[in-house]
């Protein structure tokens, strides 16, 4: 997996040390991980669409131990700023925390519905 950038920027202060790595794994499916102190902590799956200018989440998790602390907004921003492509809501893969997420007024990438 080549690394790419430490993206401690979108992360508050309590997580910093947060590296995100991403990995092309096909013509149009991708994969960003979380990593600190070389343990992942987190993992983003998706595909960029090959009929839409969008990208669709597959798999969204992050270690309980880990989580309220940017990472899942990190990982989301970061694949935005990579392949140059916003995010559409997947609902088929959101649990309540991944909805209230989608849905804060505030978030920094996406688009609901397309």
């Amino acid at each position: 997996m080549k690394h790419i950038q430490t993206f401690e920027s979108f992360l508050n202060e309590s997580a910093n040390g947060y590296d995100l790595s991403i990995k092309k794994l096909d013509d149009n499916e991708y994969v960003i991980k979380a990593t600190k102190g070389g343990k992942e902590v987190g993992e983003l799956r998706f595909i960029k669409s090959k009929f839409k200018p969008v990208l669709k989440a597959t798999i969204v998790s992050v270690d309980p131990n880990h989580r309220r602390q940017g990472i899942a907004t990190s990982m989301y921003v970061y694949a935005e700023k990579e392949l140059k492509t916003k995010f559409v809501q997947n609902d088929e893969v959101l649990t309540p925390d991944g909805k209230a997420l989608w849905n804060s007024a505030n978030k920094k990438w996406g688009v609901n519905k397309i």
